[in-house]
């Protein structure tokens, strides 16, 4: 199986509870983040495209914020359940991946990818054909907006075995990997045990994402017909200046259309 295969039988396995296993995800704060980049660097404009926008979370809070959004995402269950989602009227959804978009998408003054879509690109290949389509999509002066997880929080979240206790359920995660490196692939573990009646039903999902660092996502982006413009480090959702790899969980990027 292909790490993009595992990452859709992942999200394919778990579309109908995802929000519920994430409820402590404060994207509409996240949301903020974006919008804060968008408008300073951007156009103005309120075109958005939510690229990898699951199960529309995001894509509603840009919606209630002004823009006018479409979103598409890898998984087609998460695409049903974001097509279902209250207050995404309004809003097309589509099926496609970042690097193999659904075609005619074009003309967008915000390319967003929220939460991390774009670290389950693998190799820099993956991630440059993401950011030429990304690029294709934008229009003139438009800024694609995305973030990525430091090899800090990699090493942080994954170094060791955890388990959470969540009352009726239990979440374990670890790295697969055997050594968390900079610009290396990092596999990881997580299992989920809830009681049922006398014993526990569990759930195991595995995730394969890439460490980008910022010199490679700056160099990819060249590559790709992009220049980063700006960065800031994010510490839960809180934005830092500067960006540090070792201290901040997560590098929010913004690039622009050279040319």
């Amino acid at each position: 199986m292909t790490h993009v295969d595992e990452t859709l039988a992942a999200y394919e396995s778990v579309a109908a509870r995802y929000d519920e296993l994430n409820a402590r995800m404060d994207t509409a704060t996240l949301v903020d983040r974006y919008v804060e980049m968008a408008d300073r660097y951007g156009t103005g404009g309120r075109r958005l495209l939510d690229a990898g926008c699951g199960t529309g979370r995001s894509s509603v809070a840009f919606r209630e914020r002004g823009f006018e959004v479409t979103g598409y995402d890898l998984s087609p269950a998460m695409v049903a359940m974001a097509r279902s989602r209250p207050g995404a009227e309004g809003v097309r959804f589509l099926v496609g991946r970042l690097q193999e978009p659904p075609p005619g998408l074009t003309g967008f003054d915000v390319v967003a990818c929220v939460d991390l879509p774009m670290a389950y690109l693998t190799t820099t290949d993956e991630l440059r054909r993401a950011l030429s389509s990304a690029r294709g999509q934008l229009a003139r002066d438009g800024v694609l907006v995305f973030d990525l997880s430091t090899i800090g929080y990699y090493r942080r979240a994954f170094g060791v075995p955890t388990v959470a206790d969540r009352g009726d359920r239990y979440v374990a995660w670890f790295a697969v990997s055997p050594r968390i490196e900079a610009d290396a692939v990092v596999v990881t573990q997580f299992d989920l045990f809830e009681r049922a009646g006398a014993g526990w039903d569990r759930v195991s999902m595995r995730h394969a994402q890439r460490h980008h660092s910022d010199r490679t996502v700056r160099r990819v982006a060249e590559r790709a017909g992009l220049r980063v413009v700006a960065t800031r480090g994010l510490e839960g959702t809180s934005a830092r200046e500067p960006a540090d790899e070792d201290a901040h969980d997560r590098i929010l990027y913004v690039a622009r259309r050279v040319g």
